[in-house]
């Protein structure tokens, strides 16, 4: 054994079970209405070991529906023959770190915080990916390879459901005996990661701004933060103490300058930096991506989305007064 986990009191729909009072739902009885790997992924999914857990029969049910959904992505996946291409490049590189954070999760008995990372965390890339394929297109043949690892990271939540899909992948053997999935750092790409990150917020932004004007949209324009605010935001960024930043940016004559703009700009970076994930911000400290040739490339899939012409412009270069409000990994946009 590799430790031992004291689990918590399990609930039926949010009172204790208690055989005395009659509320209790025998185990058997579970898996013969729900089936066993419904009744493990749910108890996986819904509470770390040592936490209640609470059974709830229509909870149970749509835990069921995942373990389908989960079925038939994979099923679709196999069918796909496309060549590989920058889009497989960011789905590998995510694959990795969600393999890392499963395993280390595992390790420490989080065995809910693994599931979110195994199948939630894995099932979001491939809704992403999806959705950002040309039309008429349904992947590439490295989508094999990803299912490949992504049935045998739940096979210890879903086993049946992982055997089934393993000899249907053409896997050898049983899945309970197959090699667990190793990270591959060759694989890890942060800067295609950041640029796909920078897209799906923006794309965000976008459809939140449309839920609240009252008008049909005819034209988008994105607005990307000129240099000197990217020199801000990595100065900010890798500042220790935030609270010296302006003293330090100041020093430099140009900035200077332009005064107020500045001190600004470093307040909206620093409140932009506390509301990034961390790895976001390392990947942006290592490298800022070039965000006019990441939209420009993305220009069709937004104006798919969207059903507008979108244009992409520097905000350095513009008179439009939302365009001074672009920011690094936060871009000005103009709906017309």
């Amino acid at each position: 054994p590799r430790g031992m986990v004291v689990f918590g009191m399990g609930l039926l729909n949010g009172a204790k079970m208690s055989s005395s009072k009659g509320n209790v739902f025998l185990l058997e009885d579970a898996v013969m209405e729900f089936g066993a790997d419904t009744v493990r992924m749910f108890l996986v999914g819904s509470a770390e070991p040592w936490q209640d857990f609470d059974w709830r029969n229509d909870l149970v049910t749509s835990t069921r529906k995942q373990i389908d959904r989960f079925m038939n992505t994979v099923v679709e996946c196999m069918a796909a023959r496309g060549d590989p291409g920058d889009l497989d490049s960011w789905l590998r590189s995510r694959l990795q770190g969600h393999i890392a954070r499963t395993t280390e999760a595992l390790e420490r008995f989080q065995t809910r915080q693994a599931l979110q990372e195994a199948f939630f965390g894995i099932e979001a890339d491939l809704k992403w990916y999806r959705r950002r394929l040309p039309e008429g297109s349904s992947g590439s043949v490295y989508l094999h390879e990803l299912c490949s690892a992504w049935v045998r990271l739940l096979a210890p939540v879903i086993p049946f459901t992982g055997e089934y899909l393993w000899k249907s992948l053409g896997g050898e053997g049983l899945i309970s005996f197959a090699p667990w999935p190793e990270t591959d750092t060759a694989a890890e790409n942060r800067s295609i990661e950041v640029a796909e990150e920078l897209l799906a917020r923006t794309v965000e932004d976008i459809e939140s701004i449309l839920r609240i004007i009252p008008l049909e949209p005819a034209a988008i324009t994105i607005y990307t933060a000129p240099e000197w605010k990217r020199t801000i935001f990595q100065a900010a960024a890798s500042a220790e103490d935030k609270t010296s930043v302006i003293k330090e940016i100041m020093k430099d004559e140009a900035m200077r300058k332009r005064g107020k703009e500045v001190t600004d700009t470093v307040r909206q970076c620093i409140t932009q930096i506390h509301r990034l994930p961390p790895q976001v911000v390392s990947g942006l400290l290592e490298e800022m991506p070039d965000e006019r040739v990441i939209f420009s490339a993305a220009c069709q899939f937004l104006a798919r989305e969207f059903c507008v012409p979108v244009t992409v412009r520097d905000a350095g270069g513009s008179t439009h007064a939302k365009a001074a409000g672009a920011l690094p990994f936060k871009p000005a946009i103009v709906i017309e």
